[in-house]
């Protein structure tokens, strides 16, 4: 079991499905009386949800699991303080009892084991949680259903709105726990929670994969090394928006979903209901919004340019690319001190850019302003989360007329996905957006042609445009295992929900 390989426990899966109810009823009869009653918990003490719902919520999410990937673990919090029962953000009002079904579940051999481990100095190797997995006698007993992940209710009454802050670890100089925090709602909040419940449940009528793909899922090399699998069928979809500082006017942005968690030449790789995608991405987002807001030009040819070579052991190319990374940082940043640490940090190690010294980058970031002074007060000043929420109301409007027209479409915060079909609407959603929350049109740019793109180049080169059509409309390298997939899908969506907006 690799430890590793994992995710949280999600207390949001729940199911009626006849099979699912039959294998927690087969798990919960072969417990023994006196693990029943530990399951029960005190009569003074049994919370909001039965015994019998959390055995349920944990058999459910570890099917799920072993459904899209037999390899994966769960991670599973011991101490009384990770739940919270009357939490918005735990709707099943699942309780510390978990960790005793846990203990019941392994005694009667369903489930492998590895207990948890917290070293506070942090030289002894990575904090986790224990770590459970389906043993081969649970897999039978899951063998014997037969339904796909995403015929269960994986977000059964989960929150999507979700505002954090961010705490020093005690008794530690660096650790930081984000932390979420109960609210209570207003009118604007509920009205924004019930436009993200309409994007999800239209996210859940949609197929969305890679056709290249064997497996539903890409694997990732983390920075300190280790591999992560990240799930790239219909079972990780859910988005949410994250507040941040404890504040409705910090952050806000989209998060959630795969496509994510995975760069941008996998990206161009998705297709959404069986047709290719385009994406569309806004060209310097914040800095362009922070132009905006101080009436400067927006559209301007290459703002990273700079006139002077500062940096004579780089070229020209690579000092544009530098000082886009170093403003982008900066902007985040709140000393010029905390940015170029910042900056360095994230650079490839052995690099001439983590080299860099602090009076380069000043020198770097002074021509910067010098051929941008509209931006002087916003460097190095802390305005990247104010930022992120005016960006995730310009999303907030374009995900709201995609769905209004029941339209497919992908967020990664500055840019959009959608079918190749559906680019001219973006486009001017994208327009359209952008002057309503901060007052101009701004650039954006896209990779590969549309359709209509395509059938506009037939009047000035038939040659080009015929290469280029079946460049564009067609999906190239689908394997068996995708169709076989996204037949699966469509079956039970025909099946079950006949009025499914794409299967006409």
């Amino acid at each position: 079991m690799d430890v590793w390989h994992s995710r949280p426990l999600d207390v949001h899966r729940w199911s009626t499905h006849p099979e699912v109810n039959a294998f927690v009823e087969e798990v919960y009869d072969s417990l023994t009386d006196e693990q029943r009653e530990a399951i029960k918990g005190k009569s003074n003490n049994r919370g909001r949800a039965s015994g019998e719902v959390h055995l349920k919520v944990l058999l459910v999410d570890l099917y799920v699991a072993w459904k899209t990937d037999p390899d994966l673990c769960i991670g599973v919090a011991r101490g009384n303080s990770a739940y919270s029962v009357n939490s918005r953000y735990n709707a099943l009002h699942i309780s510390s009892r978990i960790p005793k079904i846990v203990d019941a579940l392994v005694e009667n051999g369903f489930l492998d084991f590895t207990q948890g481990s917290y070293h506070r100095d942090g030289t002894v190797g990575r904090n986790r949680t224990s770590r459970i997995r389906p043993t081969p006698k649970l897999v039978k007993i899951f063998s014997k259903a037969s339904i796909e992940p995403y015929q269960i209710d994986l977000h059964h009454k989960q929150e999507c709105i979700i505002l954090t802050s961010k705490d020093k670890v005690p008794d530690s100089d660096e650790e930081v726990k984000r932390t979420t925090i109960e609210y209570q709602d207003t009118p604007e909040i509920i009205e924004m929670r019930e436009r993200l419940q309409r994007y999800n449940e239209f996210l859940s009528e949609t197929y969305i994969d890679i056709p290249s793909l064997t497996d539903p899922w890409i694997t990732r090399t983390m920075p300190d090394g280790h591999v992560q699998r990240i799930p790239t069928g219909q079972t990780n979809k859910f988005v949410r928006r994250i507040f941040s500082r404890k504040s409705w006017q910090m952050n806000g942005r989209f998060y959630g979903g795969w496509w994510q968690q995975i760069g941008k030449d996998l990206r161009k790789k998705i297709a959404i209901n069986n047709e290719p995608t385009v994406e569309i991405d806004y060209k310097g987002l914040h800095v362009s919004i922070l132009s905006a807001l101080r009436g400067a030009p927006v559209k301007v040819q290459d703002r990273y340019k700079l006139k002077n070579h500062v940096l004579p052991d780089f070229t020209i190319g690579q000092q544009r690319e530098i000082v886009k990374s170093l403003v982008l940082t900066a902007i985040n940043a709140k000393s010029h001190k905390a940015a170029y640490d910042a900056f360095r940090d994230g650079q490839p190690n052995g690099s001439l850019e983590k080299r860099l010294k602090n009076l380069e980058l000043e020198l770097l970031l002074e021509s910067f302003v010098d051929e941008n002074p509209h931006l002087i007060d916003d460097l190095c000043s802390d305005k990247g989360i104010k930022l992120m929420y005016l960006d995730s109301q310009i999303t907030d409007r374009i995900i709201s007329e995609f769905i209004e027209h029941e339209c497919p479409i992908l967020s990664v915060h500055d840019s959009y996905i959608v079918s190749t079909y559906s680019v001219d609407n973006l486009s001017k959603a994208m327009s359209n957006a952008s002057k309503e929350i901060v007052g101009q049109d701004l650039s954006f740019e896209q990779s590969v042609p549309g359709y209509n793109d395509v059938l506009r180049m037939r009047k000035d080169d038939r040659d080009a445009y015929l290469d280029v059509f079946s460049e564009v409309v067609a999906i190239k390298d689908r394997t068996q295992e995708y169709q076989e997939r996204l037949l699966s899908f469509m079956d039970y969506r025909k099946n079950n929900f006949p009025h499914t907006y794409w299967l006409g």
